[in-house]
């Protein structure tokens, strides 16, 4: 602890006749503070700081920035904050309607697509069917050795 002790001019300076100034009990009393403040900071730095977190601490520095200064940093942080927010959710509302969507159209129109290529590849498999029958159906009547006739040898 520091004690203030006010010196004014009427105060006497303890001088002897030689022309040497006295200890002044004032500035023996300050240097002894200061002396004993020294003392006690370096033995009480620790169990003064243990308690303290580090809120506590970001509290105490807000009396070293100016007013000024601390309106301009928070509100260039609540606007960056409210920034970011807005981005988020509307990217989010953004990403929402187009998956919703995509499910909602893009399922039924790829299952359609799906049942007409299965239908077209089914025809495709009955035309190949009836080509084929329509071949074996040819080549039948037109052999030389058909059921009601006799067959030669040769």
């Amino acid at each position: 602890m520091v004690e203030l002790t006010e010196l004014t001019e009427e105060s006497p300076i303890n001088q002897t006749t030689a022309g040497e100034t006295l200890a002044d009990p004032a500035v023996d009393s300050l240097q002894q503070a200061d002396e004993s403040d020294e003392e006690e900071f370096s033995s009480d730095d620790e169990d003064l700081y243990e308690d303290e977190n580090i809120y506590e601490r970001l509290i105490a520095l807000k009396d070293i920035i100016p007013p000024q200064k601390r309106k301009t940093i928070s509100f260039l942080y609540n606007g960056t904050v409210s920034l970011f927010s807005s981005v988020f959710s509307k990217s989010g509302n953004l990403l929402w309607a187009v998956t919703t969507s995509a499910l909602l159209l893009g399922v039924p129109l790829s299952l359609s697509i799906l049942a007409e290529q299965q239908l077209i590849e089914m025809e495709k498999s009955f035309d190949l069917q009836k080509d084929a029958n329509d071949i074996l159906a040819a080549g039948e009547g037109a052999s030389p050795a058909s059921p009601g006739a006799p067959a030669t040898a040769i």
